[in-house]
Order: structure tokens, then sequence, then C-alpha cells
């Protein structure tokens, strides 16, 4: 896994929202960054708050990959630029401004996010402005169809499935 890694989700256990589907990004080669719309501590007040979060790899398969869920691995074609994208989310779009999460059909708009929303913004306001397609400019991007809204040479190129971990 390597930084700027799109990580898409599949199965029953996979969604943290109302939409099956999940998306999330790796930042390196042992943590990924994910916007999953669930709590994530004990008191559960991060609902709706500040809702970006980084987990080890190995919490993260674990979490995703149980039964026959999965998770697929994209990775982008120009790794200046994810690496770029993976920067840019950690250190803007979770330390200085993590996102509230709600889904929304406002696309560039860092807050609210959510977990797809959230990859391509870190691309698109980390990396370079030519990574989005000529795809909507209002609606919701769901996870399962994010490697489409890239441009061209940005699209994502599928790697691997990980099944378990």
């Amino acid at each position: 896994m390597k930084a700027g890694d799109i990580l898409i989700c599949y199965g029953t256990g996979s969604s943290g929202s109302r939409l099956i589907g999940h998306a999330a990004m790796a930042t390196s080669a042992n943590y990924i960054i994910e916007m999953s719309g669930k709590p994530h501590n004990a008191s559960g007040d991060s609902w709706r708050k500040n809702n970006a979060h980084v987990k080890s790899k190995a919490t993260f398969f674990k979490e995703h990959t149980k039964g026959s869920d999965y998770v697929a691995v994209y990775r982008n074609n120009h790794p200046i630029y994810s690496d770029r994208a993976s920067t840019y989310a950690y250190r803007h779009m979770y330390k200085e401004d993590n996102p509230t999460y709600h889904i929304t059909s406002t696309i560039f708009q860092k807050s609210p996010s959510y977990c797809s929303k959230y990859v391509v913004l870190a691309y698109y306001w980390g990396a370079t402005k030519k990574s989005w397609g000529d795809g909507a400019r209002h609606g919701i991007i769901p996870p399962h169809q994010l490697p489409s809204y890239f441009s061209d040479s940005f699209v994502p190129s599928y790697k691997y499935k990980v099944t378990s971990y």
C-alpha cells in the first residue's frame, strides 16, 4: 500500500452511512484516513462533528474484510500527486480543518463531507484540480463509482483485492 491509494469497501458491513459502500485513502504504507460517519470515540460525541480519523492498516482491513466483505485498492498513476493528496488530507482535512460529516450534494465545499467526497477533495485541493474529471459539479459521489470521477490520466487503476487481514 502507498500514500494516496484509494480504498473502496464492498459488503454489508462497509457502510457508516445509509449508502452501501465506503471509501478511504492511505496516508502511508501503514495508515489510512477516512470519514466513516460512525462515532470513533467511546462517548460517541463525534457524530456530525470532526469525523475524519486515521486508523492503522491492520485495524481498517480487519473492520472491512469480515465474512464476504472486501476492500478494492486503486492507485493513481501519478505518485507525486498521490503523495500530495494524502499529505493534504492529513494536514489540512484532518489536523487543521477536520470537516463535519454529512452527505451533501455540494462537491467542492470541504465541510460537510463524507467518505468518497473526502477522497476526491484531497486530490482536487491537495494535488491538482486537473485530477477532477468532466463529471457533475453537484451531486453525491457514490463510493463504488469513485474512480470514474477522476480525469484521464488521474483515473486510478485497480491494483488488488483484500479479502482478509
